[in-house]
């Protein structure tokens, strides 16, 4: 009798590119500012607007472009002509459009996993933005259950999961240790961190190598595996 009966994914990072599109425009940003600071400064000053902005308006390209604009008005002394701050405005409308594009080998695993056990997308940030990115996706084919929450914290985990069976016959799998996976095993399921090559810093957390429910693997090919092994 196999131990895990259902899946959660992460969807950004996890199941798509996500972050270098927010890479991309702070690029842009950094450009458009060049005349009051340099990039560093931008970097900092943009991360340090969000991590105060996340907290009232959640995760996502709007209050990310909301961020760039306040950023651009506070390093600029207020002096950013209308123009230049259409310019912020569109950077952040640009990255609405930006297509989904699956990380290598994830429709794949997708396809394989639910053959066998029950999927659940667990994914925050922005309603419309997130629910643009499932329908382009077409996840319907793999997952029967999409959930879009603003926070991922263990009172979430248990709502959902338990929806399902028991905890301990769940999984979550995604690309932030923060979110996707010590909340996961905190609330009683197992958790597979699948890391991307950058991680935005507000998502950075200490694994938790020596707890019996939490995994580390390359990709999600390897996290397949761990799960089939539990």
């Amino acid at each position: 009798m196999k131990q895990i009966k259902t899946i959660g994914f992460d969807a950004d990072d996890t199941l798509w590119y996500n972050e270098r599109f927010f890479g991309e425009a702070q690029t842009a940003l950094k450009v458009l500012l060049q005349k009051y600071a340099d990039e560093k400064v931008v970097a900092d000053a943009v991360l340090e607007m969000q991590r105060e902005n996340v907290v009232t308006m959640g995760y996502g390209i709007k209050s990310f472009t909301i961020s760039m604009m306040e950023v651009a008005l506070c390093l600029s002394n207020g002096k950013l002509d209308a123009k230049s701050m259409a310019e912020v405005i569109s950077i952040g409308r640009n990255m609405m459009a930006h297509p989904v594009d699956f990380l290598p080998g994830v429709t794949d695993v997708l396809e394989e996993l639910s053959s066998d056990y029950e999927l659940v997308l667990i994914t925050k940030g922005d309603l419309i933005d997130q629910e643009r990115k499932v329908n382009m996706s077409d996840l319907g084919r793999w997952f029967k259950h999409i959930e879009i929450v603003s926070e991922k914290q263990p009172a979430t985990y248990q709502t959902i999961f338990n929806r399902f069976g028991n905890m301990k016959q769940s999984a979550m799998i995604g690309n932030s240790i923060k979110s996707d996976v010590v909340p996961a095993v905190l609330a009683g399921s197992w958790g597979i961190h699948v890391p991307y090559e950058v991680t935005w810093e507000l998502e950075l957390a200490e694994p938790m190598t020596d707890h019996e429910r939490y995994f580390e693997a390359k990709d999600l090919a390897q996290a397949s595996d761990i799960i089939r092994s539990i």
